[in-house]
This record gives structure tokens, C-alpha cells and sequence, in this order.
């Protein structure tokens, strides 16, 4: 194979794995990880406490928490990242980058590999992120990636402690 070609398909690889990231899709029946299954990936668990209040002053809102995740995709901070996101949405995070041909099997090892994908090529850490939908412990945001006009909706659930990523779909595409 030819160095241009290696580099060509290199790039396509890098850039679909970025894109499933930030733009997972999910079946609209997908079950949730049964409870007591053991998963290699480290997230926080969904806490039964109730939530507390969300206050428009408070500076943990969503907005504010899937700014830090998204940050912590690229610093990387793969601890940080990962715990903003519910185990089910992890797996199916993994799954998706792993049929692009990865061979990653924690939520760490993703955060790194992506965050590493989205220095080489390159892609924008700009982020815009209007909310849809707010309850003291749901919210729905629509998000716009940066240059490339990619966009899509983040669901998210806020627990006893802070808000977690449930859920992400692609809609548009730059």
C-alpha cells in the first residue's frame, strides 16, 4: 500500500471514529444494562436519591456539565469524561468505534484514543449548546460541533451528585 494511500485511509479511520464520539446514535429500544452485569468500563452509577433542585444560578447545570465532558474528551481526561457518561452509553460508544475497526475495550482507552484522533486532525473544540428541555433531573441540549456544522441532541439525567450523558444522536451533518 502506498504511503498516500495509508495516510488517506489513516485519516478516514481517525475521522470516523472522532465523529462517532461526539455524535453517538442509538437504537430507540435499546436496553439498558441489566443491573449487576459487570462491565470493564468505569462510570459513575445511577444513584437512587432523589435530585436535588436545579437552580438557573447554580454553575453545574447540563449546559455547564456537557461543556466539562466535552472538554474532557479532548484535555484528555479520560476519568473525568468517562464519568459523565451512564455505563449503557459508554458500551454503545465502544461498540460503534470498535465496528470502525479500533480494538479499544474501556471507556478510558476511547477517551484517549479519540482525544489523540481529534488532535491529528485537527477537529475544532468549539461547541454550541442551546437547551431544549429542563427538569430538575432530566434535560435535553442541542448541540452544534464547532466548523463542521455536525449537530445533534444530548440527553442527560442528573443524579444525587451531578449530570450524566444518557444519550446522543446524530441529526445533521455539516
Amino acid at each position: 500500500m502506498s504511503m498516500r494511500r495509508f495516510k488517506v485511509l489513516g485519516t478516514m479511520t481517525l475521522a470516523a471514529a472522532a465523529l462517532v464520539l461526539t455524535a453517538c446514535t442509538a437504537a430507540p429500544d435499546d436496553p439498558t444494562e441489566p443491573a449487576g452485569s459487570s462491565s470493564p468500563i468505569a462510570t459513575q452509577a445511577p444513584s437512587a436519591t432523589p435530585a436535588p433542585a436545579a437552580s438557573a444560578a447554580t454553575a453545574d447545570g447540563p449546559v455547564e456539565s456537557f461543556r466539562a465532558w466535552f472538554a474532557a474528551t479532548r484535555t484528555p481526561d479520560p476519568a473525568a469524561a468517562c464519568a459523565a457518561l451512564s455505563p449503557a452509553l459508554a458500551e454503545r460508544m465502544l461498540a460503534e468505534l470498535n465496528q470502525n475497526g479500533l480494538a479499544l475495550s474501556t471507556c478510558e482507552e476511547m477517551i484517549q484514543a479519540t482525544s489523540e484522533l481529534y488532535r491529528a486532525t485537527g477537529q475544532s473544540a468549539d461547541v454550541d449548546v442551546q437547551v431544549q428541555s429542563e427538569t430538575a433531573t432530566d434535560a435535553t441540549l442541542f448541540v452544534t460541533y464547532g466548523a463542521s456544522g455536525d449537530c445533534g441532541t444530548v440527553v442527560m439525567h442528573r443524579d444525587a451528585a451531578s449530570w450524566i450523558i444518557t444519550d446522543e444522536s446524530r441529526e445533521c451533518a455539516g
